[in-house]
């Protein structure tokens, strides 16, 4: 990802930047995801907090995730895009949406979780780390970051 990367909302009530590198994309599989996203899938990135900038009004709601942890997620006041989450496993980051950014060509996972629920036709790509459920969060990252390396990133 260039940075400084920027993205936002349909409607253009939100917008954000982002200054630092993420600390890792992921897809999420679960079955919430997949209805809050109407999709099979929900794609994320985890960034540290003091590198994300939000402008715009944004309503908040809050969600207990199905390994018991509580998820706030912060929508644009106008569309409803959630844009960013912040959760009790990643203190201190946020959970951007990956599909906001200006620019998604350099979007891909580099890891899978609650892959237990993954629909029976999404084939996960050779090599990528793939975790049942929601793994500790310093597993994934871990993960993520051996990913990324055996890549060359």
């Amino acid at each position: 990802m260039k940075l400084p990367a920027s993205g936002g909302c349909q409607c253009g009530g939100v917008t954000f930047t982002i200054t630092a590198d993420p600390i890792m994309h992921y897809a999420c599989h679960c079955h919430s995801c997949q209805k809050r996203t109407g999709s099979a899938f929900s794609m994320g990135f985890l960034v540290m907090e003091e590198s994300f900038d939000v402008s715009g009004e944004v309503t908040a709601w809050s969600r207990t995730s199905d390994s018991g942890n509580t998820n706030t997620r912060y929508s644009c006041a106008g569309c409803g895009n959630i844009i960013y989450g912040l959760g009790d496993t990643t203190p201190g980051m946020a959970k951007v949406q990956s599909g906001l950014l200006d620019d998604t060509s350099d979007v891909e996972p580099e890891l899978h979780m609650w892959t237990c629920r993954k629909q029976p036709w999404v084939t996960l790509p050779a090599g990528a780390p793939a975790f049942d459920k929601e793994a500790d969060a310093m597993e994934m990252l871990q993960a993520a970051l051996d990913y990324r390396a055996a890549r060359g990133g």
